[in-house]
């Protein structure tokens, strides 16, 4: 079996998620986006979802597990969010 990742609260904090109040067994992530609300949502056996809401709809992008960093940036890239924008700000 692959090991299960989950990216903990300080590097979603870097790339501009902020948590939410959420239901028991589940952290909530969010952050604006250029046409709305992108989320991530931990569960505690595992699995990860991307939700995103634009102009008042809720897009579902993916739900799964992930066994890296590494995929999640791919996994994010994949689904055009942008990885770091706080990075972006202190290195210009």
């Amino acid at each position: 079996m692959l090991p299960l990742y989950q990216p903990d609260a300080q590097l979603l904090a870097t790339m501009g998620f902020t948590a939410y109040s959420s239901p028991p067994r589940q952290l909530r992530y969010s952050r604006p986006s250029a046409c709305g609300q992108e989320t991530i949502v931990l569960y505690e056996d595992g699995e990860l979802a991307l939700l995103e809401s634009v102009n008042g709809q809720l897009l579902y992008s993916f739900q799964g597990r992930l066994a890296s960093e590494a995929e999640l940036r791919v996994l994010l890239r994949q689904v055009d969010w942008v990885l770091q924008p706080l990075a972006y700000a202190l290195t210009e």
